[in-house]
């Protein structure tokens, strides 16, 4: 009986969809075929169609701007003057058509698509790491469909999906065959987390910081599916009962796991109301955090990440140019990260289905791969963007690239163009030394296309990168890093964490001979390395900052504490870092001097019997 009720219902919603593209008496059709030029094939694009009452149409409550097609579409509407505007990512030029609809009639409408540039012929590959099938509000039904189609539509050439999924049991073998069938040459679709997703104890005012990753493989050496890992390493808002985990912990696994990881949004914040769960009281004005208030910490003792976002969607003004600023301190110290972007697009949300809003440019001149895409980025071949373009080469070679500070002259070529979408064109393009004014082209004609070239010499080590301006504030792009090096670069050593171990007699407080382990948190695996003997039972150990130790004495239970998590001044200071202490390099120092004087002490209980 439920059965033959659901196929009712579903026959009704179809007829009425029928009714609806067909046009109602009073109404009129629009029936649309958009193609590329270069091809003259159908083409994915978005729809943005004005009614004759000044109303836009919209299929979906996740994208409220207009529709997503496979380049045809059949569309009801009232009669009168309707405006047509459709749009593809931002490498080609929007279309836009006034059209006079009749009712009762049906009007044709053919629109040819064309590229203002093709970057993906030029080795440039534009992908969106940070999106969400299932951001967890759960306001608009979603599924693999429509996240492929978005993506076709934006022209994103990658799309990694994060959790949660239209899956009753994912896992990394049922999400690829998910991903895979709906792939195509022109866009690749896998699948990846936002992870680490990290609040300390199920805190959102103690934000760790969230990541997104880049091609790992779901499954370890030993079989064991990474997904339940590094959801289990995560704390989410009130999950204050999960074992706390820092970030660098999964970082390891990703990157073991062959995948790159970049925190996202590192500076974005707001107050609004949280708590009345997880034990947490209601505060009406919390300071609500996204932060990425471990990476100065993830920075001194690795780094163990490979890069962060200079843009998390196009609205974020203020928090993007403080990732800016972030990702200039990081690199004038000798942390060559690279600089990234993505959306955070959440396809369960109404309005939220945007992947592609900001986005990541990767050069990759043999051609797309997902393990070629993940090392390239980590490397900061890149630029991020939330519209304008720009490719730019220093003596020939692309972001990322070093080269002696030998007086030589070599070249800096630029070449930008406005976003498609972009009806205005460029303002400014920008060339930045150290993060730093070096030279300004102001556009007072706002031209769609700019290009230079501008001779460098440098004798003294520094870096370079070009910042494009759109007209709007938040139209932005930014390329990797180009460095220039008096002598050969090498990071800054890992700072180790000094701690001072006293282990002793839960009950008496006696000293206890013991055996200190360092063990490695992969997530939630656990790897034993080094062993330190302490016949007295204290002492003090040198040991790389991303171990825990695991204390050992004869017929006692042995205990694990993390020089990081369990020794309070120095948790304190992560979780209660503000943003411009992230942009302070003071803060650095700070947590470098907290690790040379760690302290732990580790109560054993007896063994049962």
């Amino acid at each position: 009986m439920g059965m033959r009720v659901l196929a009712w219902a579903a026959a009704v919603v179809a007829a009425a969809c029928i009714r609806a593209a067909s046009g109602a008496a009073g109404e009129a059709v629009l029936r649309g075929t958009i193609v590329d030029a270069a091809t003259g094939r159908p083409v994915a694009c978005t729809v943005h169609i004005t009614d004759s009452a000044g109303k836009a149409v919209s299929r979906d409550a996740a994208y409220r701007n207009g529709f997503r097609c496979d380049g045809a579409f059949t569309q009801a509407l009232p009669p009168g003057p309707t405006r047509v505007r459709v749009t593809r990512g931002i490498e080609t030029e929007a279309v836009t058509r006034e059209v006079d609809l009749v009712a009762g009639k049906e009007t044709g409408l053919a629109i040819e698509l064309r590229r203002r540039v093709d970057l993906r012929a030029r080795g440039w590959y534009a992908g969106d790491s940070h999106c969400h099938m299932i951001h967890g509000e759960r306001d608009v039904p979603t599924g693999f469909d429509a996240v492929a189609l978005a993506a076709r539509a934006e022209d994103l050439q990658y799309l990694s999906l994060a959790q949660a999924w239209d899956l009753a049991d994912p896992t990394p073998e049922r999400l690829e065959a998910e991903l895979s069938v709906r792939s195509t040459p022109g866009c690749r679709l896998s699948w990846n987390l936002e992870a680490p997703k990290n609040y300390y104890r199920g805190d959102a005012g103690r934000c760790l910081g969230h990541c997104w990753t880049l091609a790992m493989r779901g499954r370890t050496p030993a079989g064991a599916d990474v997904i339940p890992m590094l959801a289990a390493a995560s704390a989410h808002d009130y999950e204050a009962d999960k074992p706390p985990f820092t970030c660098f912990e999964s970082h390891r696994l990703i990157r073991e796991q062959g995948g790159a990881v970049f925190y996202t949004h590192p500076a974005r914040w707001w107050t609004g109301t949280w708590g009345g769960r997880g034990g947490y009281p209601v505060v009406e004005k919390m300071r609500i955090s996204n932060m990425a208030v471990e990476l100065p910490l993830d920075t001194v003792i690795g780094p163990t990440y490979d890069g962060l976002d200079l843009f998390t969607s196009g609205g974020e003004v203020a928090a993007n140019a403080k990732a800016f600023a972030l990702w200039a301190l990081l690199l004038n110290h000798g942390y060559r990260l690279a600089g990234t972007a993505s959306s955070d697009a959440c396809f369960d949300r109404p309005g939220g289905a945007v992947p592609g809003s900001a986005r990541t440019y990767t050069y990759l001149p043999d051609g797309f791969s997902w393990d070629g895409v993940a090392k390239a980025t980590a490397r900061g071949r890149t630029f991020a963007t939330t519209g304008p373009l720009v490719v730019t080469t220093l003596g020939g070679e692309p972001p990322g690239s070093s080269m002696p500070a030998d007086g030589r002259e070599r070249e800096l070529s630029i070449e930008a163009w406005a976003s498609g979408r972009d009806s205005a064109g460029l303002r400014s393009v920008e060339v930045l030394r150290n993060g730093g004014p070096y030279r300004t082209f102001d556009l007072a004609s706002l031209p769609v296309a700019f290009s230079t070239n501008l001779a460098i010499r440098e004798t003294e080590s520094c870096w370079y990168c070009v910042r494009v301006n759109g007209t709007a504030s938040n139209q932005r792009a930014i390329s990797g890093a180009f460095f220039v090096d008096r002598e050969p670069a090498s990071p800054p050593p890992p700072t180790p964490a000094r701690v001072r171990v006293r282990v002793v007699d839960a009950r008496t407080r006696a000293p206890l001979p013991a055996r200190i382990t360092e063990v490695t948190c992969l997530a939630t695996a656990q790897r034993d390395g080094a062993i330190h003997s302490l016949e007295r039972g204290e002492g003090t150990v040198t040991v790389p900052a991303t171990v825990r130790l695991r204390a050992d004495s004869p017929g006692y239970a042995g205990r694990l504490l993390s020089p990081v998590l369990d020794f309070p001044p120095l948790i304190e200071a992560v979780t209660r870092m503000e943003d411009k202490d992230l942009l302070d390099w003071a803060t650095f120092e700070r947590l470098r001097g907290l690790l040379g004087g760690v302290t732990l002490e580790f109560a054993l209980e007896p063994r049962a019997p």
